[in-house]
């Protein structure tokens, strides 16, 4: 999944939680007989463990590639109306 922005990041230790805007991860229309299923991108939340002295990349850019890389599992957020 490509990352698109970070909305918010946590590093509680090794514990690693990122709040981020996730490339087609919303499905907005089913298919159709014609159409396959066609997604947006949404507000996701994931958490990850860093191994003891890894470094991760502290510009936005760098960090999206990493999460690229790591392909952890994207939890969908619920969307917010108000």
């Amino acid at each position: 999944m490509q990352v698109l922005a970070i909305e918010h990041t946590l590093i509680d230790g090794y514990n690693v939680t990122v709040t981020a805007v996730v490339d087609e991860m919303r499905l907005i229309h089913k298919s159709t007989y014609l159409d396959p299923d066609e997604y947006a991108p949404a507000l996701c939340r994931t958490s990850f463990e860093l191994d003891e002295g890894e470094q991760i990349p502290l510009d936005e850019d760098g960090f999206c590639d990493y999460l690229a890389l790591l392909n952890p599992d994207w939890e969908l957020l619920p969307v917010d109306n108000d």
